[in-house]
């Protein structure tokens, strides 16, 4: 209006600048609070420079639909609609103070906290803690389940979870170029795995697997009966009170180095091969798969292909000598073609080779001076395994089919049936001896 009116003859007089001022005033004040409103809506202390995909920057919490593994699926706009799912995901920044006491050793006040955390049926089952230095490189993660990874609060942990509850999980650390330099491993009765990894120019030269048992002793089942449990009387007369239970001294367990991997690679930077050096004999603990092989190597620890249960610790038994070395030779699809023991001189213990045909197993032959081993399996048009065969020296074995849900065992002597089992759920629910002449083949 007050515009309108300088434009009409004889209104614009001295005073007219002082008609227009309450407009000013109007006018200023609005664009001061139209800038302050903009500025609060913007990311509080963070430069568009720094601003990246993907990573979570504000206090805001972010709702997921997501499966059991933790998977991002689609978002939820609130929490109420969260906590309806069967599994659901929040994403936010966390503070230093909210960190469990557990990882606070590997933290560096430099790092940005991620908090995702795993809801099942509006309980929060997992947790992962993502931090990232300032270029937002991920430098150390933490996952896993119970009070070590769970949030810290003002009072310490919930009651049912001080101390009794430590949970499982994996903790991550990570150089500056990304590449895994350490790993633990927590499993649920509190033993422990450490992985150290040794690189050269960025490439993985060597992997040491550590591990440290679990704190409890075994409880033999029979230990109360020797014990003296029973305190009643034996032929009317009261029995002398039982001698007091001397707990035997345990040293507390300690890290002890189990294996050592050596990668051998192509001209080309393909893995053509693993040298795995057994420092225990305890074969229980030997596992096929091995850890990825640095920045864009495979996801997880398996980045070979396994023998499904008959890998050649099968054929050589639960103990092997300390020393002792095994040579994995690998395609280029990751498949583990053989493996070579040696013993701590460089005699060959045993050799073992599988045969693919794509990514099924078709046969796994071991053999030795003392034997040779051959086990194959037959798989329907679904790619299931229907019939596994076990032969010795040539000789059948043991065979298993899998037919209408349960599993038919024939065990043979000399090449003649002798023994058939029917298992149904992990459970013998028949067995039935053939007579020589049923179990001619």
């Amino acid at each position: 209006m007050g515009i309108y009116l300088l434009l009409i003859p004889g209104v614009m007089q001295k005073n007219s600048l002082a008609f227009l001022k309450p407009y000013y005033r109007l006018f200023f004040i609005f664009a001061f609070f139209t800038i302050w409103s903009f500025l609060f809506a913007q990311e509080p202390g963070i430069h568009p420079d720094e601003v990246r995909p993907g990573i979570i920057q504000t206090d805001e919490i972010r709702w997921y639909l997501s499966n059991s593994s933790g998977m991002i699926l689609d978002p939820i706009p609130s929490r109420l609609a969260a906590m309806r799912a069967e599994y659901s995901l929040s994403i936010r920044s966390a503070l230093p103070r909210e960190l469990p006491e557990f990882l606070l050793p590997n933290f560096n006040s430099a790092f940005r906290i991620e908090l995702r955390t795993l809801y099942n049926e509006g309980s929060a089952s997992r947790f992962l803690w993502i931090f990232r230095d300032g270029r937002g490189m991920t430098r150390f993660t933490a996952a896993g389940t119970g009070s070590r990874f769970s949030l810290r609060t003002p009072d310490g942990y919930p009651p049912e979870e001080n101390g009794e509850d430590l949970g499982s999980g994996i903790i991550e650390i990570r150089n500056s170029e990304g590449a895994v330099t350490r790993e633990f491993q927590y499993d649920e009765n509190l033993a422990e795995w450490d992985y150290r990894y040794f690189y050269r120019d960025g490439v993985l030269l060597r992997t040491e697997i550590w591990f440290k048992e679990s704190p409890h002793p075994v409880v033999e089942e029979n230990d109360e009966e020797e014990n003296g449990e029973d305190n009643g009387e034996d032929n009317g007369e009261p029995l002398a009170e039982p001698l007091p239970v001397i707990e035997p001294i345990r040293e507390p367990p300690v890290f002890v180095l189990l294996f050592t991997d050596r990668y051998r690679y192509t001209r080309s930077g393909s893995l053509r091969a693993i040298d795995r050096t057994l420092h225990q004999g305890d074969m229980d603990r030997l596992r096929v798969g091995f850890p990825r092989l640095g920045p864009g190597g495979i996801r997880g620890h398996d980045i070979i292909s396994q023998t499904d249960v008959f890998g050649s610790e099968y054929f050589i038994g639960v103990q092997a000598e300390e020393g002792v070395t095994i040579s994995y030779s690998i395609d280029i699809r990751g498949r583990v073609q053989g493996e070579v023991w040696r013993d701590v001189d460089g005699t060959v213990l045993g050799e073992l080779v599988n045969t693919w045909s794509g990514d099924r197993l078709m046969s796994v032959l071991w053999s030795s001076a003392e034997e040779e081993r051959r086990i194959e399996f037959e798989y329907n048009a679904d790619g299931d395994r229907i019939v596994e065969r076990i032969f010795r020296n040539g000789v059948l074995e043991r065979s298993v089919t899998w037919q209408d849900g349960r599993e038919i065992e024939d065990v043979f002597m000399n090449g003649r049936l002798v023994l058939r089992a029917i298992w149904e759920d992990g459970v013998k629910i028949s067995e039935e001896r053939v007579s020589p002449a049923r179990g001619r083949p």
